[in-house]
This record gives structure tokens, sequence and C-alpha cells, in this order.
């Protein structure tokens, strides 16, 4: 099964097949869509542009989960979700859904409307550890969503876009979970955390309100996101270093040798199947001078072959590619989100994603423009 990927989205895998290099090399998506593209004008820090159709429709794509409930009552999801706590419990050996404060369970497959359910301890049925695990995961997600909207809005002052962007997603919650009081006064917190930042543009705004998820996720990014200290480089290298050895005694066991060329037929092709992103970035970037040509190759080809992969997947994931500003911020979420190496490796710059929240920024004033018809994507009209 193939998919087609609209005309500007073509244009936006564009930025990603060489990094930096692209850049240099031609216009920007938001150059070639300006209607003052030779002076190079751009919006004001202060401007305020309306979500289009597809970005709302972006927003409530990434609040939704692996499972539906749609047809389901509060008391059978909450019914659902304590056998469904209980199974966790006895198929991993433990008796609660945290331990030593973090998150045991995986709740990736819960909807949004069961996670509301028990953080609100619907029934009575929760304990206050899954309430806890539950709310903890609602966070997690708007976190997920809303991150490339901050990314635009520390680009481009405009925070009253994030707070926009954050009233649509918790909108999209089901009427159950707009009943709790959570959620209430959360609405309540983004509703006066958007005029604050209409008030005074350019900065976000101090709500000073426990409730405004907007602050905690500003607040996350600001600190690295975790307290928990990543994997030194070096580390990652070492590790790189005795999989690859690993590889290379196999090959010796069997009579040959470890090639890194597909072409070269004479050996035991190299697997990276077990090397996560860093790991490779590490090889490329040759950390310790612990890598060989070939190795370093290697490693950097399936790194950009993953890069591309991944891309194509993001534009899929955004009605194949047809909806540019959708793809535009979910490509701006995916490079910010990768390790310091991994963007070393590929060459992605912060210009590089300051190329792409402009060219977000483009298209969102360009449907605009367009009026009622934005709805359609833009590609239509290209």
């Amino acid at each position: 099964m193939s998919t087609t990927i609209g005309a500007s989205a073509s244009l936006l895998l564009n930025y990603t097949r060489s990094g930096q290099a692209v850049l240099d090399a031609q216009p920007s998506l938001a150059q070639l869509l300006s209607e003052d593209a030779t002076t190079g004008s751009q919006l004001p820090a202060s401007a305020t542009v309306a979500l289009s159709d597809e970005a709302k429709a972006y927003l409530a794509r990434t609040s939704a989960s692996t499972t539906t409930d749609s047809g389901a009552t509060l008391a059978s999801r909450a019914g659902n979700a304590r056998q469904w706590f209980d199974q966790q419990y006895q198929s991993l050996g433990i008796s609660s859904a945290l331990i030593g404060g973090k998150v045991a369970v995986d709740l990736t497959g819960q909807s949004r409307a069961t996670l509301s359910a028990v953080a609100s301890n619907a029934q009575g049925l929760f304990s206050r550890d899954e309430s806890a695990a539950a709310a903890t995961a609602l966070q997690s997600r708007f976190d997920a969503a809303l991150t490339p909207y901050a990314v635009v809005a520390r680009h481009t002052g405009n925070y009253a876009g994030l707070y926009d962007a954050a009233l649509n997603y918790v909108n999209a919650a089901g009427p159950d979970e707009q009943a709790t009081k959570a959620w209430q006064d959360q609405k309540q917190a983004l509703v006066e955390g958007a005029a604050a930042a209409r008030a005074n543009p350019g900065k976000a705004p101090e709500t000073k309100n426990a409730a405004d998820p907007i602050q905690a996720l500003l607040g996350k990014a600001s600190t690295g996101g975790t307290s928990t200290p990543q994997t030194s480089i070096a580390a990652v290298a070492a590790n790189a270093r005795a999989l690859l050895d690993a590889q290379a005694d196999s090959a010796k066991d069997k009579g040959t040798k470890l090639v890194f060329d597909d072409s070269d037929k004479t050996g035991q092709q190299v697997d990276f199947t077990a090397f996560d992103n860093r790991s490779l970035a590490a090889i490329t970037l040759n950390q310790g001078s612990a890598f060989s040509a070939g190795e370093i190759r290697a490693a950097k080809a399936e790194l950009d072959q993953r890069n591309r992969a991944s891309v194509l997947d993001t534009l899929k994931a955004t009605s194949g590619g047809s909806d540019s500003a959708s793809a535009s911020l979910a490509l701006v979420n995916r490079y910010t989100a990768m390790s310091t190496e991994e963007k070393a490796a590929l060459g992605i710059s912060d210009r590089f994603t300051s190329q792409l929240v402009q060219t977000y920024q483009s298209i969102q004033a360009t449907q605009g423009r367009l009026g009622g018809n934005a709805s359609q994507g833009l590609a239509g009209y290209l």
C-alpha cells in the first residue's frame, strides 16, 4: 500500500534529507509561500494565528490512544480499568501502580477517557497510587501533544498560540472528563493564561496557577524534562564498540569477517538492529576515536535511512502529508526530541529547527489568508 505525499509535504521532506546543507542550498518553504519573499518578511512575535482545522485535528489525534471506548459508560470504563490493574499486579508480581514514585504499569494502551476515570477515582474503585499514575499518564500525553507548540512559542514569543492549542486539546475531552473538577480547573487556568499571554505578548505569562498545565510543561522543558541523568555519550560509545566487537568475534567463529558495505559479499554484514539512534550517532561522530572508517560510514548510512523512514512516517501520520501545518509541526516535535549527538550526526542545527518553525507560521498565515478553504489543506492550492 502506497501513500501519496502532498506537494507542500514533499518540500518539508526536502528539509530533512541532509540537515544543514539543505538550508544553505535552497529557499525555505516559508520563503516560497510568503507574499513578500523578496523582503523575507516575518510574522511579528506578538501576532496571534488562529489554529486551522488541520491543527485542531492534529491535536485531537495526538490526544487519542490505541484503545477506543467511545461507547462505554463511565461505570463500565472504571470497572474494566479495575480488572486491568488487578491483572497487571498479578502478572508483574507487584501490588501498586507506583514503585519508588515511578509509574510501574504500562498505561499506553489505555484511552484518555479511561485514564481520566482512574485519575478522578470514578466509582471509588481506585487507590491513590493508581489515580496518581493515571494523572501522570494524562499529563505526559498533554506534554507530547503540546511540546511542538511550546517550541514555536519560544521561537516567536507567541505564547497565546500555545495556550490556544492547549485549549483545543482539553476541549477534545469526552463529557465524563469534562465533568471532573480537575478538567474544569485546568480549562479555567488555560482561559486565564491565554488572556494573560495576549495582554503581555512576547513572554510566557506567570499564572502561578497549579492547575495550569502549560506552566508545568514549560518548567519541565527549561530543566531538561527529567531529573534522571542521561547515560553519558562515552558510555554509549563504549557499548556500541562492545556490540561491534561481539559481531566481529561471531564472524571469526564462522571463519569469515565482519563487513560494512552491502556490496561486499566476502563476509558477515554488520547488523545494526540492536543499536539505537544515539549509539549510531556516537559511532558516526567517532566518540573516543574508537571506530574505523568503515564502521563510521555504515553507521551514518543506517542513521540517515532511519531518519528518512521516520520523516516519511511522520508525514503519513498527518493525513498522508497533505496537512502541511500539522506535518511541519510534527517535524518540529521530532527534531526537538532528538539527542544532541543525533542532531550533530545528521547536521540538524538550531537554525534548521527555526526554519521549520517559520514554515509552520507561514503555512498558518497563508491558510488564514485563504479564508474558508483552509480546511482543504494547503496542498490543494499548490
